[in-house]
């Protein structure tokens, strides 16, 4: 169900993250990126690459490509062709078939620069090597050197991924995030997080690599299911529970408005997020401390969703960890974290139609397996997050005894399979999730 936005460009804000890094928030921002990129001070480009998937490109893939067209300063490679519908993969005919790029001259577009588009399907499956290593012989094949950059626009899955080729394509090409997704503008675009996913878990190979600018034009969520836009604000109370009680507040008290995407609230509840997310991050770049508490509800969540996936959605998923994980914080004897303010937590995840308990028939001993690979563990601890006040949380995450863990996890699945199952909310798309990489 597409819900208009306002669409009149309201003032644009700007978040500093990391060195020459920012974030660029508002609306109308979308066509002036080609223009912007070709003026920014730290892109001197010969070759730009957008990335998107399946999904994402016929909305947007097209008028970004238009509004670089209208520049006069780029032109199309000459084999850019659409493929079949059903053809997932570049919009270069197959390697070595009828594109023959690599046996001419490089493409010489004059005082022009060379555009290129490629096509990944859509899911966290295509996060995945094989999909990198497609990427990187595309652009190979392209002559992309060091003078390329790449344009990631999508969600999370398209943004780590794109992020992941930019940081090793070369030694390190520059790239811009385009969010298409709230998940994408509220967590992954910001921070230079990039990974892949491999069978032992979910975002295991990766690199930390800032991008050049992220562009958040809230326009782009219009064309969202609700079901898609409240994994995204899972994220969102997340932080709000983490560091910011004025974000919670928000979210707590305006679940309907949220949700409808009413203009002014959408676009505060995102900046909010996305600075407290910057504020860390320039603390703690590296994830050698304070950035790790960013995970809250990742220890627990990140274990349901390898299990879970394709069924259930990552912020599905989170919204179970951080209503599990600050269960656990309150057993550890952080008696600040009331059972009211727990209450006020869950209900919270609630009314935005997320799942606040453990899917019954999860076998707790695969779900300790999960949770035993995570990056925030040393040795052979469970390390956790643990939120102590909403909108406070220990600096660094906490080793937690595994029984209580698996205790809680096992209480939170017995009460719930004693309640109405949960239903998703309505999406615009088939979940195409980990579940094929990581369940295992």
């Amino acid at each position: 169900m597409k819900r208009p936005l306002d669409s009149e460009s309201q003032p644009r804000r700007i978040i500093p993250v990391i060195g020459d890094s920012d974030v660029h928030v508002g609306r109308g921002l979308f066509e002036l990126i080609p223009a912007e990129l070709l003026a920014h001070k730290k892109v001197k480009a010969s070759r730009f690459i957008i990335v998107s998937d399946e999904n994402v490109w016929p909305l947007y893939g097209p008028k970004l490509v238009e509004a670089f067209m209208a520049t006069g300063k780029f032109k199309m490679s000459e084999c850019l062709v659409p493929p079949p519908p059903t053809q997932p993969g570049a919009f270069c005919a197959a390697f070595g078939s009828i594109c023959n790029c690599g046996e001419q001259e490089i493409e010489d577009a004059g005082d022009n620069k060379l555009l290129l588009t490629y096509k990944v399907p859509h899911g966290e499956n295509s996060k995945s090597r094989e999909t990198k290593a497609a990427i990187e012989d595309y652009m190979a094949l392209h002559r992309c050197n060091r003078d390329t950059i790449m344009l990631a626009l999508g969600g999370g899955v398209i943004g780590d991924l794109v992020g992941y080729v930019a940081a090793t394509y070369m030694r390190g090409v520059p790239y811009v995030q385009i969010p298409t997704s709230a998940t994408g503008m509220i967590d992954s675009s910001v921070g230079g997080k990039t990974a892949i996913n491999i069978p032992g878990g979910k975002n295991l190979i990766g690199a930390f690599h800032q991008p050049v600018r992220v562009y958040m034009d809230m326009n782009l969520l219009a064309t969202l299911g609700r079901r898609e836009l409240v994994e995204g604000i899972a994220e969102a109370i997340k932080m709000g529970c983490i560091r910011c009680p004025s974000l919670f507040e928000m979210l707590e008290a305006n679940p309907e408005k949220v949700m409808a995407l009413e203009a002014e609230l959408i676009t505060q509840v995102i900046f909010d997020a996305v600075r407290e997310k910057a504020e860390v991050v320039r603390i703690d770049e590296k994830e050698g401390g304070l950035r790790s508490t960013l995970n809250w509800g990742h220890t627990i969540g990140h274990a349901i969703e390898a299990l879970m996936s394709p069924a259930m959605m990552h912020g599905e998923c989170i919204a179970i960890g951080c209503v599990a994980e600050a269960e656990l914080a309150l057993r550890m004897g952080n008696t600040s974290l009331s059972k009211e303010k727990i209450k006020r937590i869950t209900d919270c995840f609630a009314a935005y139609g997320l799942p606040i308990h453990v899917p019954k028939g999860l076998d707790p001993s695969k779900l300790m397996k999960k949770m035993s690979l995570d990056k925030k563990n040393r040795g052979n601890s469970i390390r956790c997050t643990i939120v102590t006040d909403i909108g406070t949380s220990v600096t660094d995450p906490q080793p937690v005894d595994k029984e209580l863990v698996r205790s809680v996890m096992m209480e939170s699945a017995e009460f719930g399979a004693s309640r109405p199952e949960w239903v998703p909310l309505k999406g615009n798309c088939a979940v195409a999730a980990a579940g094929g990489q990581m369940a295992a």
